[in-house]
């Protein structure tokens, strides 16, 4: 998994871009980012594997008939056309604190939803340190800019929970989450947590456990035994 890291914020600040010209709503700000993931996730794998997503193959999600309900699914992976391991990606853009139960809620639902299936589900996380709070406007529109939100521990205690959870349905089998900004170019980097107000085991969780290469190492472990 060579240069991980360099391609990682490549797909981010081109998903950024995408987001700022087109809207929340449009796909287009999704294509590079799950593009990245799912190629290196195949890189990692045998030719007995294939994978579905935006920007690879024919460019469509895999349409999975959960435990409750259909879902069109980020990155599927298969092995010889069977269907074995998802990873569901989230990166906020704005407006986090607003939303943060709903994405957190949306994200137990979701897990149930695959894992009751038999299927392996994992979950990464994007958040941005300084995070801008967007006026409502109309349609697709970016709203104006009123304040921006200062990530802290409050928002991140529920996932630290969910990782020290026993192993029920609702959780997935990975989780990984990555702090990110921007600078005055519009390239991202990795924020210094330790300028957060975050838990000392949180910010352990996020130098280790919750590393996007720590994440994708585990999830071809996943895959392979999900075979």
């Amino acid at each position: 998994m060579k240069n991980i890291k360099n391609n990682f914020f490549v797909a981010i600040k081109k998903s950024f871009a995408a987001y700022k010209k087109y809207g929340a709503r449009s796909t287009k700000k999704l294509i590079p980012i799950h593009k990245f993931l799912a190629e290196t996730i195949l890189q990692n794998l045998n030719n007995h594997y294939s994978v579905k997503s935006l920007g690879v193959g024919d460019g469509k999600e895999f349409k999975f008939n959960g435990k409750y309900m259909p879902k069109n699914l980020d990155i599927s992976v298969f092995k010889n056309k069977k269907f074995v391991a998802t990873v569901s990606f989230k990166f906020v853009t704005s407006n986090y604190k607003q939303n943060v139960n709903n994405y957190f809620e949306n994200l137990l639902g979701e897990t149930a939803n695959i894992r009751r299936q038999n299927v392996g589900f994992a979950h990464f996380l994007v958040l941005r340190g300084h995070t801008p709070y967007l006026s409502k406007n109309r349609g697709n529109l970016r709203g104006k800019e009123m304040k921006t939100e200062i990530l802290n521990e409050k928002n991140l205690e529920k996932y630290v929970k969910l990782f020290c959870d026993l192993d029920f349905p609702h959780k997935p089998e990975l989780l990984g989450i990555c702090i990110l900004d921007f600078d005055k170019k519009g390239n991202p980097y990795f924020v210094n947590l330790d300028e957060f107000s975050f838990a000392n085991e949180t910010k352990k969780l996020l130098k280790t456990n919750f590393t996007l290469e720590n994440f994708l190492k585990k999830f071809i472990h996943l895959v392979k035994l999900k075979s």
